[in-house]
């Protein structure tokens, strides 16, 4: 009379003829995911940080003649929060995804910011503007490198759930040179353009890079889609990444400009003053759109969209009003965005955004570097505008748009096909439980049974 106990579906099965381990799903055994990729993302990861190693060990040091001020510290610090916490936690809104979310938002920062170091110094070296060696390593370094950690979480946010940890890592890999080609060479080189909070560089780079990378890894899978959707807590979490985001986003804006206390004071206002636009039509457009409910996709995302428009502008003149306006008209493109936009393209044109970056960064980052052109020309005297006194200016930041455009996403396609040829077949997408370890994975899998 006694019943056996179900089946445990990701039972591991020993067969000794076979090399790659194998896991009991729904009765049939097939190749554990993590198991058959662990050798190849330990590989990629350690060659990968063992060359970094060899890097630092070889061509960096400190300059013993550069000043330090703790401010630039604190700036470190408060990017860092956003990268870890606010991009990590924003991403928990897929209720199976956390550790993903935020424990592989860590993995990826940590790699931008090294890979940073020397991607930048590379492309200064295409440019035909080599640094001397060994590079002078200091923090205003790291603080770069954060900004290309911030541009590949955003990317890693129109695949987050799908891509494997492999994929990641390749991505990041490809990633960090495309980001500072364009960067160095596209954005401030050949355009020449003003984009002091990184509206082109990070914004608009990684939201369209990720978008070109998640159509070449096409639709997402059918049999998954239950584990994308958020509950109460997973919503929650994300509005937690969404005000420590909001926190920070000024010293974000303002972190290259600690030198220069009348730049750092604009870049700070018009960054606040932004968000608290882009946060109240974000309130204002939400209800209207879900006929006077409030989504909480759309609060925990399109409310930091001023802060995403304002940065190409942010140290010029943009006076009260204008970054207030910027930042309203950021954050209703934002909801426009995810209530009409986000359909579309996935019906049209099978191009799926998890956390839909497209209409927090790319949408806003497009509308921030048009809106330029207007305050570069009223700003014309601005010392640091390389062709203000010309009245050229405006030209070089449709230039600035249009090269970051084409290059995001010619790059992001590259990318995607090296990163589709390590995709891994019959694998559930936007579960921890595949690439995770815990009992409690275990229990949940019991429960289901």
């Amino acid at each position: 009379d006694c019943v056996p106990p179900p089946p445990n579906r990701f039972q591991y099965l020993a067969m000794a003829s076979e090399s790659t381990p194998l896991v009991s799903i729904g009765g049939h055994a097939t190749p554990s995911p993590a198991k058959a990729n662990a050798k190849t993302l330990r590989t990629l990861l350690g060659t990968t940080q063992l060359a970094l190693l060899i890097l630092f060990l070889t061509i960096t040091s400190y300059d013993k003649f550069s000043g330090y001020s703790n401010l630039e510290y604190v700036i470190y610090r408060d990017i860092m929060v956003m990268l870890l916490l606010g991009f990590g936690y924003l991403m928990t809104f897929l209720r199976k995804y956390g550790l993903g979310a935020v424990g592989l938002t860590m993995m990826l920062t940590v790699l931008a910011m090294q890979l940073n170091v020397f991607a930048e110094s590379f492309a200064r070296f295409l440019y035909g503007k080599a640094d001397s060696l060994p590079l002078a390593l200091e923090l205003p370094s790291l603080i770069d490198g954060e900004f290309s950690a911030a541009t590949l979480l955003i990317s890693y946010g129109a695949v987050i759930g799908r891509a494997s940890p492999v994929q990641l890592v390749v991505m990041a890999i490809c990633q960090a040179f495309f980001y500072a080609f364009n960067k160095v060479i596209i954005v401030f080189g050949l355009c020449e353009a003003e984009d002091v909070g990184g509206t082109l560089t990070i914004h608009m780079f990684g939201a369209f890079f990720g978008l070109a990378v998640s159509h070449v890894l096409g639709v997402p899978k059918s049999s998954s889609a239950s584990n994308a959707s958020p509950n109460r807590v997973s919503d929650v979490l994300a509005l937690v990444g969404t005000t420590l985001l909001w926190v920070y986003w000024p010293s974000f804006v303002a972190a290259t400009e600690t030198g220069v206390e009348a730049n750092n004071k604009l870049c700070v206002m018009h960054t606040i003053l932004g968000l608290l636009g882009s946060t109240g039509a974000t309130f204002f457009m939400s209800q209207y759109c879900k006929h006077g409910l409030f989504d909480p996709v759309h609060v925990a995302n399109s409310t930091l969209a001023g802060g995403v428009a304002v940065g190409a502008s942010a140290r010029l003149i943009m006076t009260p009003g204008g970054s207030l306006l910027v930042g309203i008209i950021a954050g209703a493109v934002s909801v426009l965005g995810y209530s009409y936009v986000t359909p579309y393209l996935e019906s049209k044109f099978n191009l799926y955004d998890t956390c839909g970056v497209g209409n927090l960064h790319g949408w806003p980052s497009v509308f921030g570097g048009l809106a330029s052109i207007v305050f570069v020309h009223s700003n014309s005297d601005a010392e640091f505008l390389i062709h203000g006194g010309s009245g050229t200016q405006g030209l070089h930041q449709f230039m600035g748009v249009a090269g970051t455009l084409v290059a995001s996403i010619v790059s992001g396609w590259v990318t995607g096909n090296v990163m589709k040829s390590y995709a891994v077949e019959d694998s559930e997408e936007y579960d921890d439980g595949i690439w995770w370890e815990g009992e409690y994975f275990e229990a949940e899998e019991h429960k289901q049974v």
